[in-house]
C-alpha cells in the first residue's frame, strides 16, 4: 500500500516538469531559408538567409514565442524581427519594447535605451516606432504584471509541491 501511495506521489510530481520541459518553440512557416539550434538548454539560434548582403546578429528575450539569438539581413527591423521570432505571446506588453544598443559616445560605449510603443505602431505606422535594428541590438519585449505574478506563482507552486511530497514521503516510512 505504501509503495503505490509513493508511486502516485512521483508521478504526481514528474508530469508537470516533463510537461515544462517539452514546452518549446513553434515552426516557421514563413519561405524563408532558415537554421536554428537550441545549444543545448543555453538558448537558441536562429539565422535568416534572406537574399545576399550583410547579416547582424541581435538578441530577442522576453514575451514572444521564440527568444534567442538572430542573424538576420542588416535592413531588417524591429517588426520583422519580432515576426521571425513568431510574434508575441498574448501576454506580451507592446508599449513597452526597449531595444538596448551600445553606442560610442567620446570614444567610450555607452548602453543607449530605446522604449517602442508598437500598439502606437498597429495605430498608426509610425516608423518612428519601427526602426533598422543595429548590429548587437537587444530587444526586450516585457510582460504584464499579472503575467509576471503568474511565472513567479507557478515557481513557487511546483517547489511546493516537491517539499510536500517529500514530507509526505518521510512521513509515510516512518509510520
Amino acid at each position: 500500500m505504501k509503495f503505490l501511495v509513493v508511486l502516485i506521489i512521483l508521478i504526481c510530481i514528474v508530469i508537470p516538469f516533463k510537461a515544462v520541459a517539452q514546452d518549446g518553440g513553434g515552426s516557421f512557416g514563413n519561405g524563408t531559408s532558415q537554421s536554428s539550434s537550441n545549444n543545448g538548454g543555453n538558448g537558441s539560434y536562429y539565422e535568416y538567409n534572406i537574399g545576399s548582403g550583410l547579416k547582424i546578429s541581435v538578441n530577442l528575450w522576453g514575451f514572444i514565442r521564440s527568444p534567442g539569438r538572430y542573424v538576420v539581413p542588416s535592413s531588417t527591423t524591429l517588426i520583422q524581427l519580432l515576426s521571425f521570432g513568431g510574434g508575441p505571446l498574448p501576454e506580451a506588453r507592446l508599449n513597452d519594447v526597449k531595444i538596448i544598443r551600445d553606442v560610442s559616445v567620446d570614444s567610450t560605449i555607452v548602453e543607449k535605451i530605446l522604449v517602442m510603443n508598437l500598439e502606437l505602431f498597429q495605430k498608426t505606422a509610425d516608423p518612428n516606432q519601427n526602426p533598422v535594428l543595429y548590429p548587437g541590438d537587444t530587444i526586450i519585449v516585457p510582460g504584464s504584471a499579472l503575467s509576471v505574478f503568474q511565472l513567479y506563482f507557478g515557481i513557487f507552486r511546483d517547489i511546493l509541491i516537491v517539499v510536500t511530497s517529500v514530507i509526505s514521503i518521510a512521513l509515510l516510512y516512518r509510520n
